[in-house]
């Protein structure tokens, strides 16, 4: 399937994230699991459009881009596992806390 946009950028001073941004929404596909491609070259996200030799009517190539997709998934993935892990680790503070208050000291003078 190809989507075919039609996009007017006043003064072309946008960079490529931007464009990438915008486009997220009518192609469903995350900014940074993206490509854009004008010319033959992937543009990076940092690039101005009007530097990159971008002009009015110029076409352009947005593709998906799995292998950035694939360590964004890894990053949420690791990211999840953390607040697990520190979630748990809360629990366990709390119980330790807990039991804590309910131990009984003796304090017995010593006698020599």
């Amino acid at each position: 399937m190809v989507l075919i946009f039609l996009i007017f950028l006043s003064g072309l001073s946008w960079d490529a994230g931007e464009l990438k941004k915008m486009l997220s929404g009518p192609t469903g596909l995350h900014h940074q699991d993206q490509k854009l491609i004008y010319k033959d070259k992937e543009r990076d996200s940092k690039a101005f459009l009007d530097i990159s030799g971008v002009k009015d009517k110029s076409k352009m190539v947005l593709v998906e881009d799995p292998i950035s997709q694939e360590k964004r998934f890894l990053e949420l993935r690791k990211n999840a596992k953390m607040e697990k892990a520190s979630k748990s680790i809360s629990e366990i503070s709390f119980e330790v806390d807990r039991l804590a208050g309910q131990v009984f000291y003796e304090i017995r003078p010593c006698v020599t």
